[in-house]
C-alpha cells in the first residue's frame, strides 16, 4: 500500500499522489520504534521529531504554519489525549529543515498568533450564527445577544493585539 510522505495517509494500490497534499506517494513509512520510543528513519530519509501535539487541531495548525514557510514535514498520526492510552500527534522534519522548523513552531506559541487564531474562530462563529438566524427566525433575539458578545470579544482581542504590538 502506498503512503503520503507528508501527511502519512495510506492509499489503495494504484494511487500515485496524495489527494490532500498533492505530493507523490511512497511505498512505505517506518514508524517509531515502539519499545524504545526512539526515532527511526522514514523511507524518504532521516527525519527528526519536531514536536508532539495533544490534539489534531493543534497539529493541523502547526502543520499549516510549516507548509506556509516551505518546510516539508511528516505527521505520525495519533489520538487526542482524552483517548485512553492514545499517543499524541507527532510532526517530523528532515534534519536540513530542523532549525527553520523550530523557529516556525516558536511562532506558533506567540500571543499574536494565538489571538489571530481566535479571531478566525470568531469569524466562523459569526457566519454560523447568521446561518442559524436565517433558518431559525424564532431564535433571532437570542442570537443577536450572542452576536453582540462576539463583537465585544473581537474588540477586546484587537485591543490586546495593539498592546502586544507595542510591547514588542
Amino acid at each position: 500500500m502506498p503512503f503520503c510522505p507528508s501527511c502519512g495517509a495510506e492509499f489503495r494500490a494504484g494511487y500515485i499522489q496524495c489527494n490532500s497534499c498533492l505530493v507523490p506517494l511512497v511505498a512505505s513509512l517506518e514508524a517509531l520504534d515502539e519499545e524504545s520510543g526512539a526515532e527511526t528513519e522514514f523511507a524518504a530519509g532521516g527525519l527528526h521529531l519536531l514536536s508532539s501535539f495533544a490534539n489534531e487541531s493543534q497539529m493541523a495548525h502547526a502543520r499549516r504554519l510549516l507548509d506556509g514557510a516551505g518546510v516539508p514535514s511528516v505527521v505520525q498520526e495519533g489520538y487526542d489525549r482524552n483517548v485512553e492510552g492514545g499517543e499524541p500527534y507527532q510532526i517530523y522534519v528532515d534534519e536540513d529543515y530542523l532549525e527553520e522548523a523550530q523557529a516556525v513552531l516558536a511562532s506558533y506559541y506567540s500571543p499574536s498568533l494565538i489571538t489571530g487564531e481566535i479571531e478566525g474562530n470568531l469569524d466562523r462563529l459569526q457566519s454560523e450564527l447568521r446561518r442559524i438566524e436565517r433558518e431559525q427566525k424564532n431564535l433571532a433575539p437570542h442570537l443577536q445577544t450572542v452576536v453582540k458578545s462576539v463583537e465585544r470579544l473581537r474588540a477586546d482581542l484587537q485591543a490586546l493585539n495593539r498592546m502586544l504590538d507595542e510591547a514588542e
